[in-house]
């Protein structure tokens, strides 16, 4: 009569609410900063994955609208305008108001005046001065590489910067003022708060204790007591007189490249851009740890026998114990981007931006193989055939198999 079919039980893992409307578990990280503003409402964050509204001193995120932000700018009646593909319009309730498309290309920043005129900055590395429909005034050429922009709208003067120096432009004339290595350091003049020449923050002349990069914008809330100070990865809130901190975010720190459940299914770990990474909660995304891995982007992330596995683009693939994720080995062998890790058993597979595919023992950190002779970078690799056949896919289309049956 056969075994009884057994009636099937669902996990009982309990999914975080946003899974079904937005279509991921969780939000790693918003990118990195580019404004602040605040006002009655609550301290808005424009990043480069939206704009967020936050409660300041509990940081509540309040509200939020995720769209790919290169340059963002505000203007008198509250609107917000981003760039990126195209340069839109938001109003207060966050709902598209007006679109115009890329000016000669891609916008890499943006800057508004209150009365909504707009300067943006194309990739091709051209300023442009717009009017409020969009309608350019002005166009002038700045040096290749800048992808930058900052505007003092009361001196109508405009530096843009980049890979190579900075330079000072009038807004009217388009005449440029100056060349500088770099830009000048933000001019934050907040009770006791100031920047030395480098842009670090400082309180009553000495380093602040936090923002310990370049200090990119700030604000102050409408009655004039507390402070959001932000560089790119960094964003806090401090009472502006005594220098008290009131709240400190961690949601800027992380841009995940990729990801990797544990075999548990309780924990994700994400790499990212910065190197880093990050162990969540699976349910609810709630962070755990973060910790440095790699000297560039983290790329790949998979998990063996009790193992940790990442690999970065520095070339170099790290193993870490799971349970405390304390180092083990660093496997050097690839001399481009690794582009992904499959593990099988006790075997490593690792794709090569140089088109070399290597073969590792994860557990002893040596190399047992390298698949060579094509030159194109690897871009995926699939087992086949219970682990006796590998497929790699290249960057030119091609693809080839390989016979890895001996290995392991």
């Amino acid at each position: 009569m056969g075994k009884p079919k057994k009636k099937y039980v669902p996990p009982a893992t309990r999914l975080h609410p946003e899974l079904r409307s937005q279509g991921f578990l969780y939000r790693g990280g918003y990118g990195v900063v580019r404004r602040l503003d605040w006002d009655e409402q609550g301290l808005w964050v424009c990043s480069s994955a939206g704009i967020l509204l936050w409660e300041p001193r509990e940081g509540e995120l309040l509200s939020r609208l995720f769209t790919p932000i290169l340059g963002a700018g505000r203007d008198g009646q509250g609107r917000f305008y981003t760039a990126a593909a195209h340069i839109d319009r938001w109003n207060s309730e966050l709902q598209p108001d007006a679109t115009w498309p890329p000016l000669e290309g891609p916008v890499e920043d943006l800057a508004v005046s209150p009365d909504g005129q707009l300067v943006a900055l194309g990739r091709d590395g051209s300023l442009s001065v717009c009017d409020a429909l969009g309608q350019v005034i002005r166009r002038v050429s700045t040096a290749a590489g800048n992808n930058r922009l900052r505007v003092d709208w009361s001196q109508r003067q405009a530096w843009t910067t980049g890979g190579r120096g900075a330079e000072q432009w009038d807004l009217d004339s388009g005449v440029r003022l100056s060349e500088q290595a770099e830009l000048p350091p933000l001019a934050l003049a907040e009770g006791d708060w100031s920047c030395d020449q480098k842009g670090r923050l400082l309180w009553q002349g000495q380093p602040a204790p936090f923002v310990r990069e370049r200090l990119l914008t700030w604000a102050h809330d409408p009655g004039g007591e507390y402070l959001a100070l932000a560089s790119e990865h960094e964003l806090v809130v401090v009472n502006r007189l005594s220098g008290e901190l009131l709240h400190e975010w961690d949601d800027f720190r992380e841009w995940p490249l990729c990801a990797a459940a544990s075999p548990d299914g309780r924990w994700i770990v994400s790499g990212d851009r910065g190197g880093h990474l990050s162990q969540r909660r699976f349910d609810n995304g709630s962070l755990k740890q973060r910790w440095s891995a790699h000297e560039a982007a983290v790329t790949s992330v998979a998990f063996g026998q009790g193992v940790l596995l990442s690999a970065g683009a520095d070339g170099s693939i790290r193993s870490w114990t799971w349970q405390g994720c304390d180092p083990l080995h660093t496997m050097s062998g690839h001399t481009a981007a690794v582009r992904q890790l499959v593990v099988d058993g006790s075997r490593l597979f690792s794709a090569g931006a140089e088109g070399q595919i290597l073969i590792w023992d994860y557990l002893s950190g040596q190399v047992m193989s390298a698949l060579t002779g094509y030159q194109s970078p690897v871009e995926q690799l699939q087992l086949l055939q219970r682990g006796e056949v590998l497929l790699a896919l290249y960057a030119d289309g091609s693809w080839a198999s390989w016979d890895v049956s001996g290995y392991g």
